[in-house]
């Protein structure tokens, strides 16, 4: 079938990692779709290019109200990642345009790695390591480790990858317990999560695990009073977004001893500052923003991205749409 010639930006940046575009061409091409780069570290470059653009693929940047105003004939912005929070939804949702993240492409990853930071807290693992290379041996560097069986996980949000963490859970014998106010009862029955407040899953949990989307709602939301609300030796772990957190207010709790430690793999400001208080802490392990990565995540994130497009712009519905809800019919 023979498609008429449509142009696709991809979104890039010379002060970021940027991945290789084979695959999302291997996927374009045959539709007709050309690909082009465009520089969001330089100004104007969008700009410029917007106005002739049928599709964005969203990698590196912001596509704030204006430049999604500019993109006057665009079918579909196609976020490669999960958070859809440097994009403006709304506005693209107003002008008719498909929006799209990648739903599924590290499920897995990030729920191996939520998972991987609380047992890192848990059982103390980089306190020992650090205690082993100083000479110091055997049980006193970890004391006091609690017994992870038997303890209460609660996951605030219970999307795909929060269900994925809590099914790698409940594998160590914790009881599951979630906050989602937009899931049906069902849902986490099926999970075999008991559904709870917000208040309550943060008092009832020992381990609680962050998976919400970065929204206005959700900015700052665990903040001094919800540090307060945790029990004294519970564990924070956070894979989502860094400003769901007051990392300060964070600070002071594990400085104050309120909490056993932290896992986070995302921060207020990326990439985390070498000076930040938080890193002065031993009972918080860091990663830096890396728990969505792995050979096989990355690929099948280039491809879904760019399949989003393709149904787009050849007349199907994609599958990932985070604004279906409140999307007219086409």
């Amino acid at each position: 079938m023979a498609y008429m010639k449509r142009r696709c930006l991809r979104t890039e940046s010379r002060t970021q990692t940027s991945y290789p575009s084979e695959i999302e061409r291997s996927v374009l091409q045959p539709a007709g779709v050309e690909l082009i780069a465009v520089d969001m570290d330089e100004p104007g470059a969008f700009e410029a290019l917007a106005p002739t653009a049928d599709a964005v693929l969203h990698m590196r940047g912001v596509i704030d109200a204006p430049r999604v105003r500019a993109l006057a004939k665009c079918k579909i912005i196609a976020h490669y990642g999960t958070g859809v929070d440097r994009l403006d939804v709304a506005t693209a949702t107003e002008m008719g345009m498909y929006v799209t993240n990648g739903a599924v492409y590290a499920v897995d990853e990030v729920s191996t790695h939520a998972i991987a930071l609380m047992l890192g807290v848990a059982r103390k693992i980089v306190i020992d390591d650090r205690a082993v290379r100083e000479g110091k041996w055997h049980i006193p560097p970890v004391i006091p480790l609690r017994r992870i069986s038997g303890r209460t996980f609660g996951l605030l949000g219970f999307g795909n990858i929060a269900r994925a963490t809590a099914k790698k859970a409940a594998a160590f014998g914790l009881n599951l317990i979630a906050y989602d106010p937009y899931l049906k009862p069902e849902v986490f029955e099926a999970a075999g999560a008991r559904p709870v407040d917000f208040q309550t899953c943060l008092r009832e949990s020992d381990i609680v695990s962050i998976h919400l989307p970065l929204t206005p709602e959700t900015k700052g939301i665990i903040n001094k009073e919800a540090l307060a609300l945790m029990k004294p030796d519970a564990i924070l772990v956070n894979t989502s977004r860094g400003p769901v957190v007051d990392q300060a207010a964070l600070a002071d709790a594990l400085r104050a001893g309120h909490l056993a430690g932290a896992g986070l793999d995302v921060f207020e400001r990326e990439p985390l500052p070498t000076d930040d208080p938080i890193l002065d802490l031993p009972n918080v392990i860091v990663t830096g923003h890396i728990g969505f990565y792995s050979i096989e995540s990355n690929k099948q994130m280039l491809r879904d991205a760019a399949e989003q497009v393709r149904l787009a712009l050849t007349g199907e519905t994609p599958q990932y749409l985070v604004n279906r809800a409140q999307l007219k019919p086409r």
